[in-house]
């Protein structure tokens, strides 16, 4: 991600991480406060349910167009990235991009492009990644020219974002109705109001650059990880039809098409199927840190190295750079037992007690991460996710439309699904939708 982004905006301390550029002006329990606690999230929770509704509809006229068909062949990833797109933009920015309405919309085609694998000069991209000086430098292959894209339309779409919301809240603020209380619901109007804060220390001020370089990790982590953990997990649900109709029986007892938060969230089932399906896919297969200061880790199981000496701890040195590797620790058969790397939402009625030594933030595994790093919109995306499958679940059957076997794991940002057979065609993720029809 950081490297994606620091191509982007063509720069190596222009990377938009959030956590580099906003724990200096406030603490992580801050920045979850309001932006993403409980109570924000119940807000957005309306703009979820509305836009898994236009999917749902969307779908619905895409299978009506097809005379004499009751059943289609559709890229499902492709319609999911651009509803989370649009969530993402509503309930970070408060920004319509409306791209499931606009299926040509520049801007998602642009991210669409820029996830594709990449081709032309793939030495380009290994030596932008080892020279960050480079990046300027070499933008003849296709990856870049899709990054200037990106970034050309992210900046018009950020300059014109940040001086509204400045306006906004400066209006707000003379009249009284923006207090710290009650001060900014969205993302971006957070970190205005930080900006604006008369209390606030302005040497920790972000500047309205370091502000537009927020928006791109919003908007590519905010809703192509939600999109790609969502088309997983409709993939499994496709491979395993008897875990689909017990989902699709459990949702169907909510009579409503407005469910909130706390309906969404006091569904069992759908919370099984959504803590698999992150655990057992984990869109973001590892993570890599560098060490701060020496240290020494302890192990829980001690092993022997290449010289023959048993070792029970690992020394860290300053500046070591250490993966993480979060699919595998997911699904270890050590940890998770002999079917670890099997999809099973049973398992969470009982799950093992070995899952409670992982360090994670949410749901005794690694998916979110953990620690001061861990990431904070961990709420957003889960109640997100569980309003898409209410929706696409609740209305449409899903199909394998190619053998499982057939569908790979691409390597990116996230790991994104791929037809082996038909890698030319690049990212995608096709399943066979049908209306789901209740009985008479």
């Amino acid at each position: 991600m950081k490297r994606m982004l620091a191509d982007i905006f063509r720069s190596e301390k222009s990377d938009g991480t959030y956590f580099s550029l906003v724990f200096h002006i406030k603490t992580s329990q801050d920045l979850q406060n309001p932006s993403f606690g409980t109570s924000h999230i119940r807000d957005m929770t309306s703009i979820f349910v509305d836009k898994s509704a236009e999917l749902r509809d969307v779908l619905m006229s895409r299978l009506s167009s097809e005379e004499g068909e009751d059943e289609v062949k559709l890229d499902i990833l492709s319609y999911l990235s651009r509803a989370t797109l649009d969530i993402i933009g509503l309930a970070g920015f408060d920004y319509s991009f409306n791209t499931l309405a606009n299926e040509e919309d520049g801007l998602a085609k642009s991210f669409k492009k820029l996830f594709q694998p990449g081709g032309g000069f793939p030495i380009a991209q290994l030596l932008k990644a080892q020279f960050p000086i480079l990046r300027s430098l070499l933008r003849f292959d296709q990856q870049s020219k899709c990054a200037d894209d990106v970034h050309r339309r992210m900046t018009e779409i950020g300059k014109r974002l940040i001086e509204t919301k400045k306006e906004e809240v400066k209006q707000q603020k003379s009249e009284g109705s923006l207090s710290p209380g009650t001060k900014a619901k969205d993302l971006l109007s957070l970190l205005i109001f930080s900006n604006l804060d008369d209390m606030a220390d302005a040497s920790k001020a972000l500047t309205d650059d370091e502000v537009l370089h927020q928006i791109p990790t919003f908007l590519l982590a905010g809703h192509e990880t939600t999109s790609t953990a969502t088309a997983w997990t409709l993939l499994s649900l496709a491979d395993n039809p008897e875990v689909q109709k017990r989902l699709r029986d459990e949702i169907l007892n909510i009579n409503t098409e407005s469910p909130t938060m706390e309906e969404l969230n006091s569904l069992p089932y759908l919370e099984n199927v959504v803590r698999e399906s992150l655990r057992y896919h984990a869109v973001v297969s590892g993570v890599i840190r560098v060490a701060t200061e020496d240290d020494i880790i302890p192990l829980d199981k001690p092993f022997v190295d290449t010289t023959g000496k048993v070792q029970n701890s690992i020394m860290i040195s300053q500046g070591d750079t250490i993966y993480l590797p979060i699919r595998y620790l997911n699904t270890a058969p050590s940890i998770w037992g002999d079917d670890g790397k099997s999809f099973n939402p049973e398992r969470w009625n009982t799950a093992p007690k070995e899952t409670s030594a992982i360090p994670g933030v949410w749901g005794s595994q690694l998916t979110f991460l953990g620690g001061p790093r861990a990431c904070i919109g961990y709420r957003f995306a889960l109640v997100e996710m569980k309003a898409l499958l209410f929706f696409l679940v609740g209305n449409f059957e899903f199909k394998l439309a190619v053998p499982v076997e057939d569908i790979g794991r691409h390597p990116g940002i996230v790991t994104r699904p791929a037809v082996l057979s038909e890698l030319e065609k690049g990212i995608q993720l096709p399943l066979v939708v049908r209306p789901f029809v209740r009985d008479a």
